[in-house]
């Protein structure tokens, strides 16, 4: 929407998300409890005009304009801190108007399901940590200004007493964490993928309990627990930065 005669002038597209807030009464006490808040969807609108040479050229970009919009899902790519950041958008309300000749005005409305701008790549979140004891915690800082839906891999290089044992992964601060048992054997390979909702040993889905592990901005920490005799095991993790 910027460039070969477009050009936008005005968006709203920084505002963050509207934060959705349950906050209980206190018992014979003033004031609330906050007990949930959550983020809904995100509007936001896009204005701006485009010009061509001649009408016939007007016209023509105008329906190829209309053709765009009318994808779904689609990225909406800004410019931002010499970065990109990317909504998955689609637009709602479209409105468009001639302002003379051979130009037009637009005025686009989309809809944001998640509302988040997402870094265009993925940032390592564990280069690589090795594990030899039974717990371990290794330290982790999250970027962006929303929380991080890591993917994390365990590799499992020796296992001594793996028969019937569990291991859990979570966040250290939360104790939100999952356990999954079975028989752990050297040459397993663990990954717990919390933005897509999914654990897979040796990459087939595996039964777990638990709340898959997320982290908020700021400096957190991975939490390890096996129920081995001994073990090897490097992990590694990495997330997308999302900002509000």
């Amino acid at each position: 929407m910027q460039g070969n005669g477009f050009r936008v002038t005005d968006t709203d597209v920084y505002s963050a998300p509207e934060n959705v807030i349950q906050a209980d009464s206190l018992a014979e006490r003033d004031g609330t409890l906050v007990v949930k808040q959550q983020y809904k969807s995100k509007v936001f609108k896009v204005e701006g005009w485009f010009r061509k040479d001649g009408i016939t050229l007007a016209e023509t970009a105008r329906d190829e304009f209309m053709l765009a919009m009318s994808k779904k899902n689609q990225p909406f790519d800004i410019d931002y801190a010499g970065g990109i950041r990317r909504y998955l958008a689609s637009a709602q309300n479209i409105i468009v108007s001639k302002k003379g000749i051979s130009s037009f005005g637009f005025s686009v409305q989309f809809l944001s399901p998640d509302g988040m701008g997402w870094d265009t790549a993925a940032t390592a979140l564990i280069a690589s940590a090795n594990i030899t004891t039974s717990s371990a915690e290794i330290p982790v800082s999250i970027q962006g200004t929303y929380k991080a839906d890591p993917t994390t891999r365990l590799s499992f290089f020796t296992v001594a007493g793996g028969t019937g044992k569990t291991v859990s992964i979570g966040n250290a601060a939360t104790l939100r964490q999952i356990q999954i048992t079975r028989d752990w054997v050297s040459g397993d390979v663990l990954e717990i993928d919390t933005l897509n909702g999914y654990v897979r040993v040796n990459g087939i889905d595996t039964d777990f309990i638990g709340q898959l592990p997320s982290f908020q901005p700021g400096d957190n920490a991975l939490s390890y627990v096996d129920g081995f005799t001994s073990r090897d095991v490097t992990v590694t993790s990495s997330y997308t930065r999302r900002w509000l």
